[in-house]
């Protein structure tokens, strides 16, 4: 991670380059979640959920944002969104989805 004093540089500059790439955004988001800024993590999270709905990481992290900052009912919302877009994608998601553990079948 680049030094404090060169983040919001480096973050402008890359939205600037691929102002649609669900990483991008999902890293501004981390940024602002470490800052400290709790209501901009949340909107960027929920723009990168928005952006690309199919991927699963990007509600994982979403989710343990919830978890970590926020209502139950909001927790409850991101987790109903989260099931109702079926995510499909994501560098860890499929072995996570699909290990028994994580069955809703039990």
């Amino acid at each position: 991670m680049v030094p404090r004093p060169q983040r919001k540089t480096k973050s402008m500059d890359a939205l600037k380059r691929c102002d649609h790439d669900l990483y991008v955004i999902a890293a501004v988001a981390k940024l602002f979640w470490h800052d400290g800024k709790m209501d901009e993590a949340r909107n960027w999270l929920n723009r990168a959920v928005t952006l690309s709905p199919d991927i699963g990481g990007s509600w994982a992290l979403y989710y343990k944002f919830e978890l970590q900052h926020d209502t139950e009912e909001n927790q409850k919302d991101v987790l109903k969104r989260c099931i109702a877009a079926e995510p499909k994608h994501g560098e860890r998601w499929q072995a996570i989805s699909k290990a028994v553990e994580n069955s809703t079948s039990q």
